[in-house]
C-alpha cells in the first residue's frame, strides 16, 4: 500500500449484505482492516471500561509507563521465559520417561546389531539375484556350454579349433610360394589363440557350475534374509543410520541432561534478575501513573478520590513476578478498594478517561473513540469531562458519541445522526451542524424542547460560560 501523509481505511456494505474493505485504496481482508484499525484507533465504550477492571489490562496500562531500560528488561524476560519453559518441559519429559528410554535403548541395540551383522549391501543383493538365476538354470547352462565346447574341440578332430589349425597348416606351406598369404596366416593364428582362450574359459565356467551343488540353497537363503530386512525396515541403510544416531543420543542422554540442567539453572537465574529489574521499573512506573491519574481525577470532579496502582506479588510468569491492582479511596478516611469491586459506571468512566489522558502524554497524536463516556454522569461532572475531552482533542483526534450537551458543546466539530423513513426503508444520515442549528440542537439536548431558556443555556455552553 502506497501512502502519503493520509491513510484512509474504508469498508463498503451492499444491499445484499456483502462488504469490501480497503486500506489506502487497496482491497484487503476484513481481518487486516480490523487489525490495522486497532493499532490506529483507541476505542473506548462501556464494554471497554469493563476491561479496565481486568488484571491483564491493568498491567498493560502500567507497563506503558515503564522507562526504556525496564521495557527492554520486560521484553528480554518474556523471550527468556519461553526458552526456559521449553527446557523445563524437555527435562521433565526426560525424567518421566527414564524407564521407557532404557527399553528403547535395548531395542535399538538389538536392531542395530541385527542390521550390522546382516551386512546388508544393495550391490550384493543385485549380484546374488543374478547368481540365483544362473544356478536355477544350471542344467541348461551345462548343456549349452558342453555343446559349445564340442563345437570348438571334439575328440574326432572336427571342432573349430582343429579346422583353424588345418587351415593354418595349409597356408603355412602355400605362403612359401606367395608372401601375400602370410597376412591371412597371421590372422588365423590370432583366431586360433582366441578360440583356445574361449575354450579355456568355458571349461572353467563348467567347473564352477559343478563345484558346489549346494550353492543355490546358500544364495537363496541369503537373498531371503536380505529381503526380510527390507520388508521389516524399508530403507535398510537409512534406518540403520537413523537408529545409530538415535541410540548414540539416548546413550549420551545423561550428558545432555546434565547440560540441560545447567542451562536451565542459568536461565532461571537470569529470569530472576530480569524479573527484579522489571519489578523495580514497575514500582517507579506505578508512582508516575498514580500521580498523573490523580491529577486528572481532580479535573474530573473526583478530587477527593485517591488513585493508586498497587503491585501484588504473584507466582512468576512470562510477564513477571507481580500483577497490578488499580485501587481507589473514594474519600479520606474510607477504606481503599479495588476498582474492579467498587467503581460505579460514572466513576469508572472518569477513571478510564483519567488513565487515557495520562497515557496520551506518553504517546500523543493518537486517534480516540469514546462511546457513551458520559454514562452515569451529568451536571458539573459532565462539564468537567467535556473540558478534558477537549483538552485531549487539542493534541489528538477524538470522536465522542454522547447524549450530554455539556460534552457536545466542547466539540470542535459537531455532527448528528438522523434516521428517516423513505418508503419501506429507513435511512440513516450523518451530517455536520454549525451556527444556529447547532445552538438549537444543544437546546433540545438540554431540555427536550427548544425555548428561550434552553436556547440561552445553549448559548452559554457554546461560549464556555
Amino acid at each position: 500500500v502506497e501512502t502519503d501523509d493520509d491513510l484512509i481505511l474504508r469498508r463498503t456494505l451492499t444491499g445484499e449484505g456483502r462488504s469490501r474493505c480497503f486500506v489506502g485504496g487497496v482491497s484487503v481482508p476484513v481481518r487486516a482492516l480490523a487489525s490495522l484499525g486497532e493499532r490506529l484507533v483507541s476505542y473506548h465504550s462501556q464494554r471497554e471500561q469493563t476491561r479496565l477492571t481486568e488484571p491483564a489490562e491493568q498491567l498493560a496500562i502500567l507497563d506503558d509507563f515503564l522507562d526504556d531500560a525496564a521495557s527492554q528488561a520486560k521484553r528480554e524476560h518474556e523471550a527468556l521465559w519461553r526458552s526456559v519453559e521449553r527446557d523445563r518441559k524437555e527435562l521433565a519429559e526426560i525424567r518421566s520417561s527414564s524407564e521407557a528410554r532404557l527399553r528403547e535403548v535395548e531395542f535399538l541395540r538389538y536392531q542395530v546389531s541385527e542390521l550390522e551383522s546382516a551386512g546388508y549391501d544393495p550391490q550384493e543383493l543385485s549380484e546374488l539375484a543374478r547368481e540365483r538365476d544362473r544356478l536355477r538354470n544350471v542344467t541348461d547352462l551345462l548343456q549349452a556350454t558342453a555343446a559349445a565346447t564340442a563345437a570348438l574341440a571334439s575328440e574326432e578332430g572336427s571342432g573349430a579349433i582343429d579346422a583353424v589349425a588345418r587351415a593354418s597348416s595349409e597356408l603355412e606351406t602355400a605362403s612359401g610360394y606367395d608372401d601375400s598369404l602370410r597376412r591371412l596366416l597371421q590372422r588365423l593364428d590370432g583366431l586360433s589363440a582366441e578360440l583356445e582362450d574361449v575354450l579355456y574359459e568355458l571349461r572353467s565356467y563348467v567347473d564352477e557350475l559343478e563345484a558346489d551343488p549346494n550353492r543355490l540353497e546358500v544364495v537363496e537363503d541369503r537373498l531371503a534374509a536380505m529381503r526380510a530386512l527390507e520388508r521389516k525396515y524399508g530403507d535398510v541403510e537409512g534406518y540403520l543410520e537413523e537408529s545409530r544416531a538415535r541410540l548414540s543420543r539416548l546413550e549420551n542422554l545423561d550428558d545432555e541432561t546434565a547440560e540441560l540442567e545447567g542451562r536451565l539453572a542459568e536461565g532461571e537465574r537470569r529470569l530472576g534478575d530480569l524479573a527484579a529489574r522489571v519489578t523495580a521499573g514497575r514500582q517507579q512506573a506505578s508512582g508516575r501513573l498514580s500521580e498523573k491519574v490523580q491529577e486528572n481525577l481532580g479535573d474530573l470532579n473526583l478530587g477527593n478520590t485517591t488513585f493508586r496502582a498497587e503491585l501484588v506479588p504473584v507466582e512468576p510468569g512470562p510477564s513477571g513476578a507481580e500483577r497490578v491492582e488499580f485501587a481507589i479511596q473514594p474519600n479520606p478516611g474510607e477504606p481503599e478498594l479495588p476498582v474492579r469491586g467498587y467503581a460505579s459506571g460514572g466513576e469508572l468512566s472518569r477513571i478510564m478517561l483519567a488513565i487515557r489522558l495520562a497515557q496520551e502524554r506518553i504517546e500523543p497524536g493518537a486517534t480516540y473513540v469514546f462511546d457513551e463516556v458520559d454514562a452515569g454522569i451529568g451536571g458539573e461532572t459532565a462539564t468537567a469531562v467535556g473540558a478534558k475531552l477537549r483538552e485531549l482533542g487539542n493534541r489528538n483526534q477524538v470522536l465522542t458519541i454522547t447524549h450530554l450537551p455539556q460534552i457536545a458543546s466542547e466539540a470542535g466539530t459537531h455532527v448528528i445522526v438522523e434516521k428517516e423513513e423513505s418508503g419501506a426503508r429507513t435511512i440513516t444520515r450523518i451530517r455536520r451542524i454549525d451556527g444556529e442549528e447547532r445552538r438549537r440542537e444543544l437546546a433540545r439536548m438540554l431540555s427536550g424542547r427548544i425555548d428561550e431558556a434552553s436556547l440561552a443555556h445553549a448559548t452559554e455552553l457554546l461560549a464556555g460560560v
